[in-house]
Order: structure tokens, then C-alpha cells, then sequence
């Protein structure tokens, strides 16, 4: 039986592997501690524009709080996923269970509905290892 950081790793390395080489890293963060419980950065040609772990799981953590407050102010309902677009890429942020959330940093080139698709696959994984 695998433990769960080489199961959640699996699930990382396979997210991107489906993205065809446009996942730039991949987080998957404790809400309640807003530190990262493991990561994936497939090997890229220029890791300078691929911020650390902790820089992503700390930028995450609080984007989506703030997210939360926006839903609830605005009556959208419970969180699920965001999408940020910036000039060289996107960051996807989704939930991943009671305690954990999901981000991904992609290139431009990501198909941005199958990522969504794909997310939400292993975001429910996620939440099954974890026990939430």
C-alpha cells in the first residue's frame, strides 16, 4: 500500500502529464495551515518564473479567503475553483476536500476547460486520501 504523500504525489505527476506539458506546478495546500502538504514541479527549461512552494501555497491560501468572503457577500454559494489569467499564464485555484485546496500554475498554452475537468477529478482524489 502506497502512503498518502507518494498517492497524492501520483496524483500530481498525473494532472501534469494530462496537460500535456503546460502545468508548471502543482500545490496542494492545508487550508488550516495554509502550508503545503506536497507539490509537483515537472522540470522545466527556465525554473526562474516558477515562484517556491511556500510563495504559492501562501499566495493560494490567501486568495482564496478572500475569494470565500467575495462568494458569500455576493451570494454565489460555496467555493469551488478560480481562475486567474496573467500575461504568461494562468493560476487555478480548487477546492480539494474539507481541509485542503488544489493550485496549479500553467502555461498560456493550457486548455483551460480541460484543466478545470481534470482538477476537479483529482481534486475529489484528493479528498479521499486525506479523509475530507
Amino acid at each position: 500500500m502506497s502512503s498518502k504523500t507518494e498517492m497524492l504525489t501520483e496524483l500530481l505527476e498525473d494532472l501534469s502529464r494530462a496537460s500535456q506539458g503546460n502545468v508548471q506546478a502543482s500545490v496542494i495546500i492545508s487550508r488550516s495551515q495554509g502550508l503545503p502538504i506536497c507539490s509537483h514541479f515537472p522540470l522545466t527549461e527556465d525554473t526562474g518564473l516558477v515562484p517556491e512552494e511556500d510563495v504559492i501555497a501562501g499566495r493560494a491560501i490567501q486568495i482564496e479567503s478572500q475569494t470565500i468572503k467575495v462568494f458569500k457577500q455576493l451570494k454565489r454559494g460555496p467555493f469551488v475553483r478560480m481562475l486567474i489569467e496573467g500575461e504568461s499564464g494562468y493560476v487555478i485555484v480548487c477546492d480539494a476536500g474539507e481541509d485542503a485546496i488544489l493550485a496549479v500554475l500553467t502555461t498560456k498554452g493550457a486548455n483551460v476547460g480541460y484543466m478545470f475537468f481534470m482538477m476537479a477529478r483529482h481534486s475529489k482524489r484528493i479528498a479521499s486520501i486525506l479523509g475530507g
